[in-house]
């Protein structure tokens, strides 16, 4: 990052630190959600902590009271008191040790893919209640509660346990792979709306900007002055939206702020031709749509040809879908080697829209006779 000329007013250099603050603790955010990400791993919770066990062991306890109230009575035959402490016995007996087996297998499991992982997880269980299930038989025929390790009831008891697991067990794997998605899905939006609050402030246009300013407060007050103003109206446009939909118009006005003072950095080299069609009244976009659209137009196009060039923006409004289309001219392939492609700049957009309407809305782009082509259909009132 390029320091600022020794001419620069203080309130300048000042604004530059604050912008370099925000930077730095957007990125820490930023890689602290990744790490967090990456240390959840899968969907299966990690089942060697103790509350986990605690939350298990309250489960069984609860299908221990279940199970007594539904349990055919020629298995047990003693009082309602003894029936419900046996059948907490074993239940508990099946949930802690189905947790330590999780435990030993979870880093295994949440290497495989989640619906293999569901499927081994819930094998492993069932496989575990049998085994608990044959140790209670024998227990109970080694301290002679039962005359023989093959009661008549012995088949039936099996089946039973085996189901009340399957049943059990399969609902809260599948609680378990919901809360992962759901998780993912909110640590997703987050991370979007982390980047989104992250290209609200890019210091690198703000200091290009103020230093512009700054050669302006002789040459051209009035220009100056005009300049400060926009750039202190996009901010304050930007930062004050905590909105996640915005109206079309809110998203033109931002656009346009930013267009004008790109103008003033880049002089006769940036074009842009609007063509804005009428939207309804009720018609709304994610926040900071346009403008990182318009931006990645000008950095990865107009800002790497020396005479510069034409963006053009259209949006119009079809079928209750917004339309958006963004063009701005490449420069020559051989002079794009070691360059980002202007597509890359986009994922993040792409996300959000994924976040916001799934499948309903698209961005797509092209290259075609030396143009990059952006397009982009968002459902119009934004619940879809």
């Amino acid at each position: 990052m390029s320091t600022p000329p020794a001419t620069l007013p203080p309130w300048i250099a000042r604004l530059r630190e604050r912008a370099e603050r925000i930077e730095a603790s957007l990125n820490r955010r930023l890689s602290a959600a990744a790490r967090s990400a990456e240390d959840e791993g899968g969907f299966l919770p990690n089942f060697c902590r103790g509350w986990v066990v605690f939350n298990a062991a309250i489960a069984a306890e609860l299908l221990a009271v279940l199970v007594t109230l539904l349990m055919p009575r020629q298995i047990l035959s003693a009082s309602a008191g003894q029936d419900l402490l046996l059948v907490s016995v074993f239940v508990q007996w099946v949930a802690l040790t189905g947790t330590a087996v999780l435990c030993l297998a979870r880093k295994t499991l949440n290497r495989l893919p989640n619906i293999r992982a569901l499927g081994a997880a819930f094998l492993l269980l069932l496989l575990n209640t049998f085994v608990v299930s044959e140790l209670a038989i024998w227990l109970l025929w080694l301290l002679g509660q039962i005359k023989t390790a093959r009661p008549d009831w012995y088949t039936d008891f099996h089946l039973l346990t085996l189901t009340v697991s399957a049943i059990a067990n399969g609902l809260l794997l599948r609680y378990f792979l919901a809360k992962h998605e759901l998780r993912q899905r909110v640590q997703s939006e987050a991370r979007a709306r982390m980047q989104a609050l992250q290209s609200r402030i890019r210091p690198h246009f703000v200091f290009n900007t103020l230093n512009i300013i700054a050669s302006l407060t002789r040459s051209d007050p009035k220009k100056a002055e005009t300049a400060i103003e926009d750039m202190a109206e996009l901010f304050r446009m930007m930062l004050s939206q905590d909105e996640n939909l915005v109206p079309v118009k809110n998203e033109i006005d931002v656009a346009n702020k930013y267009l004008a003072l790109e103008q003033l950095r880049l002089d006769s080299r940036l074009q842009v031709q609007w063509d804005v069609g009428k939207f309804p009244r009720k018609a709304v976009m994610p926040v900071l749509t346009l403008q990182p659209l318009l931006e990645n137009a000008i950095r990865h196009g107009i800002e790497n040809l020396a005479s510069g060039g034409t963006v053009e923006a259209r949006l119009w409004e079809n079928a209750d879908r917004i339309h958006i289309r963004v063009i701005n001219p490449l420069p020559p392939p051989r002079t794009r080697r070691n360059v980002p492609s202007p597509s890359e700049g986009l994922d993040t957009i792409r996300q959000r829209f994924r976040n916001q309407y799934g499948e309903a809305a698209t961005l797509e782009t092209e290259e075609r006779e030396g143009q990059f082509i952006v397009n982009v259909v968002l459902p119009t009132r934004g619940d879809e």
